[in-house]
């Protein structure tokens, strides 16, 4: 889940690297570092933390490199230390290697060199391939290079320097990503773990493929291939959209992206609508009707956020659509021998576009011939470019670790192709449109809940001192209550669960004692009745009960602790005002109990290890 960056051409690479890596810090920012070759010599500065501590560090310096690599990391193997920070180093200091990935055979690796008389200085796997390139390195960095991964087990992503190459970086990819643009005009070049932080239009952009090695210089870039054959690489220009990464008077970008989904979940459904035939449209879709008609089965791959998003948008392709659905946690999935049939639709959901378990796992399907739709934020992502065809949140930047407006997104754009899907099937052009008029009224009724901040803040403030929390909710509320606890962990590290309401009595009721909050989430008309006595069984028990319901809900004001009124919404996109008003709950919480909301500790915005 690390960030590399690297540059090199006339322009100052140290400044350069530091300004791509604030790109990156979303990959990670237990510490940070930076390496190069000054006259003939290798110069590093590392520090602990966040991107600032090592800006300010270089900062004290007066470095003039010719070239430069750098790292922002979220820590695998060994703790948030200034010796396990990247860059790291061989022995005599000559090779520096910056490395996103895991090597899985690093321990007899570490054991093979140590026999060889290498003294390794820190506890990383990224260490020993620095130090294996320096076993076979004898004046060629590439051929070091090729032989050192070789003996390597795992996948990465990596960028070397050595002090006798001052005019070469050398990058090699196996699974995680590798973006490498230059501009022969300007004779400069750049590597990144993502091409979005290059912020140039000007430059002709590669991806490196699963084991290709390029030789980096200010005016050419070689591709060779595991056998170092050449391998001729297509470039492309990037259509890099123009954002400005600004707080807009928030306290922290997690409240700003709260409050911007009423225009997100627009944003989302702007002119993907026909009305008059009360379907959707995409304009990035290349799956025909016919295409979509022969679809007998969805398979939904997901992590984290994304999979709740999964959960709910497969119980509404089945309510409406009806087509069997399943999600599946990517991570779980892809060591699987799954069952694709040609009729299957794999649907690929990730906000990043770079999650390594989604991507893996949509490799494996594409390998047994199914077709992916991705759905992701991200464009010149991995998945949307390993997609047969993508459609795009547009959600604009999430920078927040962790993920609202693009939750809400997701679940608009799903729900918009629920609807495409249901009408070319059963679904009556009538129905059609009144779902349409349901998805248009989202952005007014999420402006309602947010109008009530102080409210939420108020019973956050009550509710903070507590360390546990259940959420409980049925049908599309049990999943939304997951999505609700894993927000509330994630920033204020209390420990929350969402369960099913109705199997709180098989096991979990043991639980319930005054110690415990339980936030019911009584969103679903559906099963209105069956949550609000799942919430008397927990009253009897003695826990404080925030209940979530809509207006005028009968009896919750007599059952609950407190009950925060919600608009009213159709069951199947209540999970969209719900889940705003749970981000709110867990933004105060985690404001009340003074933790690191945007960056929360041993979190990384896009997850690119397993």
């Amino acid at each position: 889940m690390c960030g590399i960056f690297g540059y090199i051409g006339p322009r100052d690479p140290a400044h350069i690297c530091i300004t791509g890596l604030k790109h990156l810090e979303y990959r990670g920012y237990d510490s940070a570092g930076i390496a190069g070759i000054k006259q003939g010599e290798m110069f590093s500065c590392k520090e602990v933390g966040k991107l600032f501590a090592l800006e300010t560090a270089l900062q004290k310096t007066s470095v003039n490199l010719d070239l430069a690599i750098a790292h922002t990391r979220w820590a695998t193997h060994g703790k948030p230390t200034v010796e396990n920070a990247h860059p790291h180093f061989d022995q005599q200091q000559a090779i520096a290697v910056v490395h996103n990935g895991i090597i899985e055979n690093h321990f007899s690796l570490r054991e093979m060199l140590r026999t060889q008389g290498k003294e390794f200085y820190s506890d990383t796997d990224t260490e020993v391939i620095a130090q294996l390139v320096s076993h076979y390195y004898t004046g060629d960095l590439l051929a070091a290079v090729q032989q050192a991964l070789g003996q390597l087990r795992g996948f990465w992503g990596i960028a070397v320097i050595h002090k006798n190459h001052p005019n070469q970086i050398i990058a090699a990819a196996r699974e995680n990503p590798i973006a490498i643009g230059y501009n022969p005009t300007r004779l400069e070049a750049f590597v990144s773990s993502d091409a979005n932080a290059f912020g140039d239009k000007d430059l002709d952009v590669m991806f490196l493929r699963n084991d290709e090695i390029a030789v980096i210089t200010p005016d050419k870039v070689e591709v060779f291939d595991h056998s170092a054959s050449i391998v001729q690489k297509t470039t492309e220009k990037l259509g890099h959209e123009s954002f400005s990464i600004s707080k807009n008077g928030f306290d922290h970008f997690m409240l700003k992206e709260i409050f911007e989904q009423p225009q997100t979940i627009q944003q989302a459904f702007h002119n993907r609508f026909i009305p008059d035939f009360g379907t959707a449209e995409f304009e990035n879709l290349t799956l025909t009707p016919s295409d979509l008609l022969a679809v007998r089965r969805i398979l939904i791959l997901a992590c984290g956020t994304s999979w709740h998003a999964g959960l709910i948008a497969a119980s509404l392709l089945e309510d409406k659509a009806r087509i069997p659905t399943q999600a599946e946690i990517a991570s779980e999935f892809r060591y699987k021998n799954p069952i694709i049939s040609e009729n299957t639709l794999v649907i690929a959901i990730s906000q990043s576009g770079e999650t390594l378990d989604t991507i893996a796992a949509v490799r494996e399907v594409k390998s047994k011939g199914a077709k992916v739709l991705a759905i992701c934020n991200v464009r010149n992502s991995t998945l949307t470019r390993e997609a047969d065809c993508t459609l795009f949140l547009r959600a604009g930047p999430e920078i927040s670790v962790c993920s609202t407006k693009a939750f809400t997104s997701q679940l608009t754009v799903l729900s918009l192709f629920t609807l495409l899907m249901a009408r070319l099937r059963h679904m009556s052009k009538e129905e059609g449109q009144a779902f349409i008029h349901e998805i248009q009224s989202l952005p007014p009724k999420i402006e309602q809940v947010l109008y009530q901040k102080e409210t939420i803040h108020a019973l956050a403030k009550k509710y903070a001192p507590y360390e546990r929390f259940f959420f409980l909710g049925r049908h599309y509320m049990h999943t939304t209550s997951l999505e609700a606890a894993l927000k509330l962990k994630e920033i204020s590290y209390i420990n929350a669960q969402g369960y099913p309401a109705g199997e709180m009595k098989h096991g979990p009721i043991a639980l319930i004692d005054p110690s415990l909050v339980v936030i019911g989430m009584c969103g679903n008309k559906h099963t209105y009745e069956k949550i609000v006595s799942n919430l008397m069984e927990v009253k009897a028990r003695g826990a404080p009960i925030l209940a979530m319901a809509p207006i005028g809900s009968p009896d919750i004001e007599s059952i609950a602790t407190d009950v925060l009124w919600m608009p009213n919404v159709c069951d199947e996109l209540a999970s969209i005002p719900y889940a705003v008003a749970s981000q709110l709950m867990a933004y105060y919480i985690a404001l009340e109990r003074g933790t690191d909301i945007d960056q929360p500790r041993n979190l990384a915005k896009s997850v690119t290890v397993e």
